[in-house]
Order: structure tokens, then C-alpha cells, then sequence
């Protein structure tokens, strides 16, 4: 037994190197290299496949998270989402299936990198604080520069975005250690030189922040020196830096003032003078060392401008007046002032320039700064004898629209100071004024004008000025006016301008015999007194101007008179007309009413109730001849009464027909009318 165990140990490993030789003939599973992909980004997985799994068969893919990744029919996944997916290879073969698995994990990029850090200096490479110190032959130019200082270190804080990426760490490079050293999350400055550091995502090393280093020799110590430690206000001083060690790589310094409304400074340490007040000025080391010196300037405000609220004064003798003085700007120190007058004897000023007139003069007046008598300023005073009376010389003037006159004037007492006077008007619509007194018409009507003394003595002179609006010419309201014989018409004359002074008017008449006229305002009484036209003229009371028109004597309606109207015995009617007017009437038509003599109606027509009846006259009447009796035409409805005599007759007539045809058909109620009744005998009692 002892013997067969070396063989059967020696089978047994025939055996099962027979046995692993088939196994690794056989062998489908994915390659593990490469198992991540980003998101919206594809992965091609490597499936290995050896042995019997290399035959042709039904291979498939599959995804446990669809939402996390999907894969093709290659095998191709594509990131959706951020997590994790399993994907699941199945091979199909004649006799047997095979599966391999992989975990693949989809990753969120980083998309963006901020740095930051405390004092972090950054510059352009063409800022004035760090060109001077860089090497132009530097490979990459235009990179922003990360200014250090040798022997320090600068911490740097990187931010990776969007916070949901899935790998947000971040790293430091250096392009030479010997320079800048990268390590963990700080440069440090080994020497002074150049080269290119990077702050750049672990995950995505492609989103970085690139610098251009740049290694100075700092600064150790700043000091400020000046020959003067005060100015004014507009003026200013140099401040004079130190800068030590004096091989310091960038000499640059920055400049600011804690009160720049008081004191400001310019990148070249000049201090200019803003306000009254202090500031302190500061020095800094622009290499980011630290270093920094101050210098307290102190900013005076003398006196600029000295103004006073009265400079031209006139004073009557025995009168003051004080002058208030300013001292500019508000904030002087000293406002203190000293007075003078240049001639007492006119006028003195006390101290606080109070003005006193003392005689009739001109005397200046000085204020002075104590501090600064450089600033001052002067008032003329002026010392007067006052007017006491102002008389106008004119009495009752009277002036026309658009004429002038010249007002004159005396002044008392003839040795005033100022005799001058200002003219005005109370009514400056209806007088100009001029100050040489000429007055002006305006408007018709009435004025004052007022002389006031000009030297302040309140006197003044008022009189009165009456303004007359002359007639500028004359019309009539109707250029021609009817009326009838024993009529009158009216008629009125229009003066320009409407507000003229004289609107009194001479009216005559060409022909007297034909119309007269009475008024002598703007309206004229015209009364006819025979058939005919003629002219009446009127002319304004001074005689300027001259309006007519034409008068027209007769009435159409009433040109005949019913001369005589009588009953003859009892039944027959008697009738004269006369043609007063200056037409040829060919015939005239009437009506007739008969009463009787109670003055009931007395039938006369044939109708045997009426009481009127119509007729004419066919006979021509030519101006100023009458009719002739047993001419009379009675309409054939009349039927004489035979039985009762006629107590009462009324005629009228109703139209006429003149030589050239016209047929006028006159309105009743301007119809010629009359009637005749008898006289009935009262009985004695």
C-alpha cells in the first residue's frame, strides 16, 4: 500500500494537470482594466474569449441599471446617470452557456475649478507691479502670474463644480521643484525665479487653473520720509519710500489713505490736500511680504474767500447800517476780521462793522482776515442829502392812444445828493412810462404816475393822466334804411376803435323834403315825410371823419291813401283813392264790409249772409292823382241792400298791379284801411 500511494499521488496530478489545461481552454470573461465611464460619454468593454467560448454562439449583453448606463449588441456602454451598473455577457453554444460579469461605475465630470487663498496675489503680466520682474523670454507669456516669496509658502483652496461631480479632489504640479515646490495644498517658494504651477482636478486633469510663477526676493522693511508733515488744502507733498533690502525683487508699493475725503495719495506717493483734517498714508509692499510704513499728514484750511452782504451802500447823514462779512470756506479756523474806513469823516465802522454816515461823501469801507489780511473785501459807502419834495409841473394832462407827452418835475431841495426819480403807472396796460417822463397812450382811460425819489427818502409825486381813445374812423350799422311817410327809422354810426373818446356825430340830409333827421349821438332819428330817397351823412364832432347812407321814403304795402270813404243815400258807397307814391299803379283790389248802423253786419252779398264783397279799380293812377267816382269795380257777388240803409263802411286794399306787370299781394296786417259809419241822433230826454 505504501508503494501504491507515489503512483496514485503521481495520477492524481496527471489528472488534474489534464484537468487545467481543459479549464484554461476554455475561458470567457471581461477585461477589468478600464471599468469607469462619464456620464453622456461610451465605453467599449473587452470581453476575452478562449477555448470552445471562441465559437461562434448567440452572445449578448445586458445591464442591471438601465438608468445608470445602457449597452449594445458590441458591448458598447453608455453612461447615463451617475451610480453603478452590472453588465452580464451570456454566450450561447451548442452544448453549454457561459456568463462573465463587470461592475461598471458612471462618473459626474468636474466641469470647472476655482482657486482661492489667503492673499493670493495674482497679477496681469503687464501690471506695472510685477513686468518689471519677469523674464520675457518666458515660454507661456500670457498665463496670469502668481506672485511668491522665497522661503514661503502659499496655501491654496480649490473649489471643484458642479458639487455633484464625483471625484471633486484636486491637486498641485510644479514644472520645476526646485523652483516651486507642489505639495498637498501649498507652493512653497524655494528661490527666485520662474516656472508654470497648475491647480488641477484629480478626476479630470484637464480642468486646472495654470500660473506663471514667479519666485521674488521680498521686501523686509518700508519707511516714509518727508520735509513737511502739514499742507493747505489744494496744495501737496512728496512722501519719500525706503525700501529695504535694497536687491528686493519688485519695488513697487501701494498707496492708500485711511481719510481720502481729507488727504489722497497717488501711486507715486504724492499726498494732495482734500479737506481741513488729517489722514494716514500707508505704504505697502506690493510683493504680498507684508511690509508697510505710514506717515500722518495733516491738511490746514486758511481763509480763500472773504465776501460781505452789502458792498454799494448809500446812507442818509446820521443813518447806519451794519455789514455782516462771511469767511469762506465754512471751515477756516480763524475767522476773525479787522475794519477800516477810509475817510471817518464820511463814515466810521466799529468793530463790528457797524456803518455810520457822519457827512455827504464816499468813504470804502475794508474788511480784512486777522490771519490772512492778503483775503478782504470793501464796501462804498455812500453818505447823501436826502430829497424832501417832488412837485409835477403839469396839471390835468391828457393824452391820446398811441400819442405821447413829456411829464416834467421838480425836486426839493434843488442840493439833494440824488434828484434822480423813478417813474411808474398803476395801470401799465392804458400808459407806457418812460423814465425821461414821456407817457405813452396805451388804452382809453385813466392812470396815475408816480415819481419816487431814487435815495431812499420815500418821496414820491402821483398825477393823474386821462387817456382819450381818438376816433380812428366812422361806418353806419346799415348802409340803407326804409320808412314810410309820417314813419321813423333809426340807424346807428360805428366808431374804430370801439372804446374811442368821441362818439358824438353831425347828421344832416341832402333833401329835407323827402325824410329829416334829429340826433347828435351815434344814433340817428330819420322820419319820412315824402315818397323819394335821399342821403343822410354824418360827420364826427371833430370833423374827421364822415359816414351816409341811403334813405328810402314810401311803404310798397301802402302806397295808396284811401282819401274819402261816404254812403249816399243810405245804399250807395263813395270812394277816392290817392296814389301818394312814386309808382304807376295800373289797378288795385279791395274788400268792402257793410253794418248797419248799430253796428250789426248788414248783408250785401248775393249769398245771402255775407256781409263783405270784393271789387277793384282797373284805371291807371299815376304818382299824386286820385281816383274817379262810377270807375269802381264791385265784384259780382255784391248785392246792394234795399231794404236797411248802410250805417257803417269799412274798405281795405289788398293788392295792386304796377305799369311793368308786378302783382303785389300786400300782408294784412300792413294793409290800407278805412271805414265811415253815420252819426246816429241821440233823442233829447
Amino acid at each position: 500500500m505504501k508503494r501504491l500511494l507515489p503512483l496514485i499521488l503521481t495520477v492524481m496530478m496527471l489528472l488534474c494537470c489534464m484537468g487545467g489545461t481543459a479549464l484554461a481552454e476554455n475561458k470567457f470573461y471581461f477585461d477589468r482594466t478600464v471599468n469607469t465611464v462619464f456620464e453622456n460619454e461610451s465605453l467599449y468593454l473587452v470581453l476575452n474569449r478562449e477555448g470552445d467560448c471562441a465559437e461562434e454562439g448567440e452572445l449578448t449583453f445586458k445591464s442591471s441599471a438601465k438608468k445608470v448606463a445602457t449597452v449594445d449588441e458590441n458591448g458598447v456602454v453608455t453612461g447615463l446617470a451617475k451610480g453603478q451598473t452590472t453588465i452580464t455577457a451570456t454566450l450561447k453554444g451548442e452544448k453549454r452557456t457561459w456568463t462573465a460579469q463587470i461592475t461598471v461605475t458612471v462618473a459626474r465630470r468636474v466641469e470647472s475649478i476655482e482657486v482661492t487663498g489667503s492673499n493670493l496675489k495674482v497679477y496681469d503680466a503687464w501690471d506695472p507691479i510685477v513686468a518689471d520682474a519677469l523674464d520675457p523670454a518666458f515660454p507661456q507669456p500670457e498665463l496670469p502670474v502668481l506672485l511668491l516669496r522665497a522661503g514661503k509658502s502659499q496655501t491654496i483652496t480649490a473649489t471643484c463644480s458642479p458639487s455633484t461631480a464625483t471625484n471633486r479632489r484636486w491637486k498641485l504640479t510644479s514644472s520645476d521643484e526646485t523652483i516651486v515646490k507642489a505639495g498637498g495644498t501649498a507652493f512653497t517658494a524655494r528661490k527666485a525665479g520662474e516656472c508654470i504651477v497648475t491647480v488641477e482636478s484629480v478626476q479630470n486633469p484637464e480642468i486646472c487653473q495654470t500660473y506663471r510663477a514667479l519666485v521674488v526676493q521680498p521686501v523686509t522693511r518700508v519707511r516714509l520720509t518727508s520735509d513737511v508733515k502739514s499742507i493747505f488744502i489744494g496744495e501737496s507733498l512728496v512722501l519719500n519710500p525706503q525700501i529695504t533690502p535694497e536687491n528686493a525683487t519688485i519695488q513697487s508699493l501701494v498707496w492708500t489713505s485711511d481719510r481720502p475725503d481729507n488727504a489722497s495719495v497717488d501711486e507715486y506717493g504724492v499726498v494732495y490736500g482734500n479737506s481741513k483734517g488729517s489722514a494716514v498714508i500707508t505704504a505697502k509692499a506690493a510683493d504680498g511680504s507684508g511690509c508697510y510704513a505710514t506717515f500722518t499728514v495733516t491738511v490746514k484750511q486758511q481763509p480763500e474767500e472773504l465776501t460781505l452782504n452789502k458792498t454799494d451802500i448809500t446812507l442818509k447823514a446820521g443813518n447806519y447800517v451794519t455789514i455782516t462779512p462771511t469767511v469762506l470756506p465754512s471751515t477756516t479756523n480763524d475767522k476773525t476780521v479787522t475794519w477800516t474806513s477810509s475817510d471817518p469823516s464820511v463814515a466810521k465802522v466799529s468793530t463790528a462793522g457797524r456803518v455810520t454816515a457822519v457827512s455827504p461823501g464816499v468813504a470804502i469801507i475794508t474788511c480784512e482776515s486777522k490771519t490772512h489780511p492778503d483775503v478782504y473785501a470793501q464796501a462804498v459807502v455812500t453818505v447823501y442829502q436826502p430829497v424832501t419834495k417832488i412837485v409835477f409841473n403839469e396839471k390835468n394832462p391828457t393824452v391820446g392812444v398811441g400819442e405821447s407827452i413829456r411829464l416834467s418835475w421838480d425836486v426839493t431841495p434843488d442840493t439833494a445828493t440824488d434828484t434822480s426819480v423813478t417813474l411808474s403807472t398803476n395801470k401799465e396796460n392804458v400808459l407806457r412810462v418812460e423814465q425821461d417822463g414821456t407817457i405813452t397812450g396805451l388804452k382809453r382811460g385813466e392812470a396815475y404816475v408816480y415819481a419816487t425819489a431814487n435815495d431812499g427818502s420815500g418821496k414820491k409825486a402821483t398825477i393823474k393822466v386821462q387817456v382819450t381813445q381818438p376816433v380812428e374812423g366812422v361806418s353806419i350799422k346799415y348802409e340803407e334804411r326804409s320808412v314810410g311817410v309820417g314813419e321813423k327809422t333809426t340807424n346807428n354810426a360805428i366808431f374804430y376803435p370801439d372804446d374811442a373818446s368821441i362818439t358824438k356825430m353831425r347828421w344832416t340830409v341832402e333833401d329835407a323834403s323827402i325824410a329829416t333827421v334829429s340826433g347828435t349821438g351815434s344814433k340817428v332819428t330819420v322820419t319820412g315825410r315824402n315818397w323819394g330817397e335821399t342821403t343822410v351823412i354824418g360827420v364826427t364832432e371833430d370833423g374827421s371823419y364822415v359816414t351816409t347812407f341811403t334813405v328810402k321814403v314810401g311803404n310798397t304795402n301802402r302806397p295808396l291813401k284811401i282819401a274819402n270813404l261816404y254812403v249816399e243815400n243810405g245804399n250807395t258807397i263813395r270812394i277816392q283813392v290817392y296814389n301818394e307814391s312814386n309808382l304807376t299803379i295800373t289797378r288795385f283790389y279791395y274788400e268792402i264790409q257793410t253794418y248797419d248802423a248799430w253796428g250789426n253786419r248788414l248783408v250785401c252779398n248775393d249769398d245771402g249772409y255775407s256781409n263783405d264783397f270784393e271789387g277793384y279799380y282797373g284805371y291807371t293812377l299815376t304818382p299824386g292823382t286820385a281816383t274817379k267816382h262810377g270807375r269802381f269795380t264791385f265784384g259780382g257777388e255784391f248785392n246792394r241792400p234795399e231794404y236797411e240803409d248802410i250805417g257803417r263802411v269799412v274798405m281795405t286794399i289788398t293788392g295792386y298791379v304796377t305799369e311793368d306787370g308786378e302783382t303785389v299781394y300786400i300782408p294784412r296786417s300792413e294793409r290800407e284801411s278805412r271805414e265811415w259809419k253815420v252819426r246816429i241822433q241821440e233823442p233829447d230826454n
